[in-house]
Formats: structure tokens, sequence, C-alpha cells
């Protein structure tokens, strides 16, 4: 693989990409496979599927530094995908993310004090505007009524968004330091050994699952954390915090194609403010002056 150059605007579209793909993640997830089986197969698939690329394109090694984040991010990312998965089941796709997403405000205020990122007015106005737009998504006051949303769903989504907050935080310097195919590779190894036993069961209990077990490992688990990671190491945490606000968005959308889950009109204002907190957001790394080139390490870059 040739050299490339990602600038932090190029970064942020190709961000806002992942975030739109990820929130059709949630149309896996109706099913009766149990939580736990679902990470199982996502993460094990991926792990699989980068090992295998990383050994034919000579780039599979261990991580040379970092390591204990490596492995805290496994654990990480193992309980914030558990708890998830678990919040869709109880509750509706757009409540489940909505609440979820609490996590990368977080992670963007702390982002100042415990790594040192500077947070310009602009992008906590960005930031803003997209975290009003889930309130407007997930509608707090409607919980409780007409059985529409679960309280232990909803408990589930801030246990996930915490969970989602720290591991952000933890990996944030992997990534710097090993770039987006060792930490995805390391983390997504470390939580298919966690999840074993629960993988083994539900490929065992549902081999007519097995297609898209392979999407939801290969396509969002394997090929889309690599990306993420690697954009990750290019751009504050706010800006990827304010971006991803596009999953929750973009997954009341997909739930109304295919789920029949239909947003009244204070939810379409909703994704109309998380779209504009996204392109804010965006447009900001731009005008910044901030464009310096990244350019991918050697063992992603093949040089």
């Amino acid at each position: 693989m040739s050299s490339f150059k990602l600038t932090p605007f190029s970064a942020s579209l190709l961000l806002a990409v992942v975030a739109i793909s990820w929130g059709a993640i949630p149309l896996f997830v109706r099913n009766d496979v149990s939580s736990a089986g679902l990470v199982g197969v996502r993460v094990t698939f991926g792990a699989i599927a980068l090992i295998l690329f990383a050994a034919t394109t000579k780039r599979l090694r261990l991580p040379h530094a970092e390591r204990w984040r490596v492995v805290a991010s496994g654990i990480l990312l193992t309980a914030h995908w558990v708890t998830f998965f678990a919040a869709i089941k109880l509750t509706t796709v757009a409540i489940a993310l909505a609440v979820m997403y609490i996590g990368p405000i977080a992670a963007a205020i702390l982002s100042g004090p415990l790594l040192g990122e500077s947070v310009p007015p602009r992008l906590w106005l960005a930031l803003g505007i997209a975290a009003t737009g889930t309130v407007f998504v997930v509608q707090p006051w409607t919980i409780g009524q007409d059985g529409a949303v679960s309280l232990g769903g909803v408990a589930l989504a801030l246990s996930s968004g915490a969970l989602l907050t720290a591991l952000m935080i933890v990996a944030k310097p992997a990534s710097e330091q090993l770039g987006g195919l060792t930490l995805a590779i390391g983390e997504l190894t470390v939580a298919s050994i966690i999840l074993t036993p629960a993988t083994f069961n539900a490929i065992v209990d549902y081999p007519d699952q097995i297609v898209s077990f392979l999407i939801l490992g290969v396509v969002f688990t394997g090929i889309a954390n690599v990306v993420y990671w690697e954009i990750y190491r290019t751009i504050p945490v706010a800006v990827v915090s304010t971006i991803m606000y596009l999953e929750p968005a973009s997954a009341v959308l997909w739930a109304l194609a295919f789920l029949d889950e239909s947003p009244n009109v204070l939810a379409w204002v909703g994704i109309l403010l998380v779209v504009t907190g996204g392109i804010v957001a965006a447009t900001a790394t731009r005008d910044q002056g901030n464009d310096d080139v990244m350019v991918a390490p050697p063992h992603l870059s093949g040089q």
C-alpha cells in the first residue's frame, strides 16, 4: 500500500461516512442472539479479518508501546458494546444511541485535563448543537409513556456511554503511537478472547445468521475500526465526539427504513441539529489553519 496523506478536514469527512454506516448496526441486533453473542461474533470475525490482512501484507506485529492501553481498550470495548446491544434490545434504536452518546460529550470535556487537548469555542458550539439535537431525538420527557421507553434500557445506554468515554480517553494515545491497524487488531483480539464462549454459542445456535455475523464483524467492525482509529489519531477528541453524533441521527433513518420506527417532527429537528453540529465541527478543522498533513506511519504505508 502506498503512503497516503490525510488532512483534518478530509479525516472529518471520512469519519462522517463511518458514523453514518455505524448507524445501521442496530439492524443486526433485533434478533434472538444474546448481546454477548452478537458482540462476540462481531469482534472475533473482525479480528480474524484484520489479522489475515495484516499477515498477508506483512503488517502483523505486536504493539511496540502502550500495551496496557491496548488491553484496556479491548476490555472497555467489550463492556461498551455488550451494554449497548442490550440497551437496543430493551428500548428503541433512537433512545439507546442518543443516551449512549452522552459519552462523547464527557470525553470531549476530559480531553483537556487528561490529554492536554485544546478545544476552541467553535468546537464547543458544534458539540452543544449536536448534543441538543440528541435531546430532541431521545425526548426524555416521554420516558415511561405508553411503554415506549424502558428505564432499564436507558440505564444500560448510560452505562455504555460511560464506558465509551473511558475507551475514547484510554485509546487516544495508543492510536497516536501504534496506528489504526495495530490498535484495532489488539483491542478486537482481547475482546474476542473474553467473549469466546458467547461467540461459540452464537455460531452453534444460530448458523442461519452466519452471513449477518460476517458482515457485522468484517465490515462494520474490522474495516471500520481501522479507519476510525486511524482518523482518531489525526483530529482532536472534541471533533470526533461531535461528528460521531451522526451515528444516532442516521440510526433513526435506518430504523425508519428497515424497522418501522418512525421519528416525529421534533426528532427530525434533532437530526437536523446533529447534522449541523457535524458540519460546524468539520469546517472548524479546516478554518483553524490546522490542515497539517498526516502521513501514515511505515507499518501502515508500506514504507
